[in-house]
């Protein structure tokens, strides 16, 4: 958390409060970007091994060393691209993470627009509408991702934290790859 000043309002005029948080905005918007293309360059890596598995299924099936070998190599690069983008993913989201926080801090301070700016909105048709701050829309993002909100479980789910859990779970599918190739060729030998 960032302790900001208690005199901070007062320094900051109204456009150098928007300047500040459009600022933030625009930081945490920049890694959300490179959220998105990192996850998608990564998955396309990985559905290049996983074609790959699929030939060597087709090709080498009947040669249980050659494949055994070849998938397990296959399968410990699939591990590292995943341990790779799971870090990368994971300092990404952090960085984003903090532009977001220093934005709903300062909008504790010094919001960007002055007074609040009270609307009833529903996430989506048929939700229960929340009353939230249009003034301060970290604070109202926020407010839409609390519990008790009323929402169902899939409309507070937070895309940040799925994110992370993608190259796990696909590390795990290369982890019980390695396994079933490995049982299949001691039961084939």
């Amino acid at each position: 958390m960032i302790a900001p000043a208690a005199e901070a309002p007062s320094r900051l005029t109204g456009e150098e409060r928007r300047w500040l948080h459009d600022k933030y905005q625009r930081l945490a918007e920049h890694e959300a970007q490179l959220a998105d293309y990192r996850t998608s360059y990564f998955a396309a890596i990985v559905a290049a091994l996983v074609a790959a598995q699929v030939l060597l299924v087709i090709n080498l099936l009947h040669e249980p060393g050659v494949f055994s070998t070849v998938s397990t190599l296959l399968a410990l690069f699939g591990l590292l691209i995943c341990g790779v983008w799971g870090l990368v993913l994971h300092r990404t989201t952090s960085a984003m993470d903090l532009w977001r926080t220093a934005a709903a801090e300062l909008e504790k301070v010094a919001p960007p627009v002055a007074g609040p700016l009270e609307a009833r909105l529903a996430p989506r048709p048929g939700a229960p509408e929340l009353v939230l701050d249009l003034a301060r829309p970290y604070a109202a993002h926020a407010r839409r991702f609390a519990p008790g909100t009323g929402l169902p479980w899939a409309d507070s789910i937070r895309p940040t934290e799925l994110w992370g859990d993608i190259p796990v779970l696909i590390a795990g599918a290369w982890v019980v790859v390695i396994a079933v190739v490995w049982i299949w060729y001691l039961l084939a030998v």
